[in-house]
């Protein structure tokens, strides 16, 4: 994907959907620990809200480098984050 191409645009609601049992997934793979919770300091996310863009990133500067080069702006509002 491009720098200029477009992004996928997800709402900010979802549309609910009833939950289906997982019957094919085997003790061993679920204890294999694929998956886990984590924490803000362990799984830092930035995401750039600005004009509805919603990327993801590894850190506040991250977002900044992208809102200069890709919205040519430098405002640092409309991110939103759980490690600050």
């Amino acid at each position: 994907m491009t720098a200029t191409a477009a992004h996928p645009k997800l709402p900010s609601v979802l549309p609910s959907q009833p939950a289906i049992q997982d019957g094919i997934s085997t003790k061993e793979q679920i204890a294999t620990g694929a998956a886990r919770v984590t924490n803000p300091s362990e799984t830092p996310i930035f995401i750039c809200a600005f004009d509805e863009c919603n990327r993801l990133f590894p850190s506040r500067d991250r977002v900044m480098m992208h809102r200069k080069r890709d919205h040519n702006s430098e405002r640092d509002d409309h991110i939103i984050t759980w490690n600050e």
